[in-house]
């Protein structure tokens, strides 16, 4: 295997249910800002016609940031109810 995961991990898919888990992963980043330019790069690709929505988390805190995916890939942050 050999992949390295970093702090920031990018979570997309197109139905947002439970059941998507670790298959939602798509890939990580070392920083937040990285983490951001490497979503909105996932969000521009051809796979994303797939995605309906895509969540950047913060592996050593646990806090996430949750985006919609409109046309065009462009990320629209979404509210995030604390659970």
């Amino acid at each position: 295997m050999g992949r390295k995961i970093n702090q920031f991990a990018i979570f997309a898919e197109r139905i947002h249910l439970m059941n998507g888990g670790a298959k939602s992963f798509r890939d990580s980043a070392p920083t937040e800002e990285a983490a951001k330019e490497l979503a909105e790069e996932i969000a521009k690709s051809d796979k994303a016609l797939f995605y309906s929505w895509l969540q950047i988390l913060d592996i050593m805190t646990g806090s996430y940031t949750e985006y919609s995916i409109k046309r065009g890939g462009v990320l629209e942050e979404r509210e995030c109810q604390e659970k």
